[in-house]
């Protein structure tokens, strides 16, 4: 049988490389290494060599996966995909997920709580928003209904009480109307609950009453360049699709007709 006569470290700490016979077989993680008693007299059968190169095989893509797992927390799916792109077969991921959930390196139920208090903290993202990440990451939804819990209706009133002042005041060179048309659209987006949302953008108009001059000012603008692009019409079908623009960009049909009177072509 095979004998191991020399064993000597590589470059890379941690790792060492097996001669049987006197000749370089293979280099081993150091917890195969001890595993085996891959020391000087300790012969080996080709089958337990065997054994020993899909140990290390195995080691090689558990090493893998706890770097990736250990910069930053991860999902079991993000290991499962992370692994296959290193080519690793499907038995062999699925040992080296186990291994790493007995050390209690994946935990998909803490990785949910601590993503929902994040985004708690952050109020960038709605439960919606939050569920669906969550389940893109492939965490089980029972995890995620549970985890979810910890984002109340007031955690969200709290977080779209930001957004909303962010986004009236992004939209806002555009109609009333249209902004919080875009402000509603681009909160259910990011996953809050619609009745929160009307909630808060109410109580946002109470605090901020439109400024009707500042609204005539962009319809004015606005109303401009729509008339602009439609020169080429005359009469009613000028005014048509004035209004017509107008309307869509969510400005009130009387303002729109007292423009077209005072800016007759």
């Amino acid at each position: 049988m095979p004998k191991v006569t020399k064993t000597t470290r590589t470059r890379t700490p941690g790792r060492y490389n097996i001669y049987l016979d006197d000749e370089f077989a293979f280099a081993v993680d150091e917890k195969v290494l001890i595993k085996y008693n891959l020391f000087p007299e300790t012969a080996f059968t080709s089958d337990e060599i065997e054994t020993i190169k899909a140990a290390e095989f195995e080691q090689k893509a558990y090493q893998t996966a706890l770097k990736y797992a250990t910069g930053q927390m991860r999902t079991k799916m993000q290991v499962i995909m992370k692994l296959k792109e290193k080519d690793f077969p499907n038995q062999v991921i699925g040992q080296v997920i186990t291994r790493l959930a007995q050390a209690n390196v994946l935990d998909d139920r803490l990785y949910a709580e601590m993503y929902v208090q994040s985004a708690v903290r952050s109020g960038k993202l709605g439960p919606k928003g939050v569920a669906q990440k969550l389940k893109q990451m492939g965490v089980d939804r029972f995890l995620i209904e549970d985890a979810l819990v910890q984002y109340p209706a007031e955690d969200q009133a709290d977080a779209i009480d930001r957004q909303v002042e962010k986004l009236m005041a992004k939209y806002h060179h555009q109609s009333h109307f249209m902004a919080q048309r875009k402000t509603t659209q681009k909160l259910m987006q990011l996953g809050f609950d619609q009745g929160v949302i009307k909630r808060a953008l109410t109580q946002y108009l109470s605090d901020h009453p439109v400024d009707q001059d500042d609204e005539l000012e962009k319809l004015g603008s606005e109303a401009e360049k729509v008339a602009a692009r439609y020169q080429q019409y005359d009469g009613w079908d000028f005014k048509n699709k004035v209004k017509a623009a107008l309307y869509r960009k969510g400005y009130d049909l009387n303002r729109v007709d007292q423009w077209l009177k005072e800016n007759p072509k």
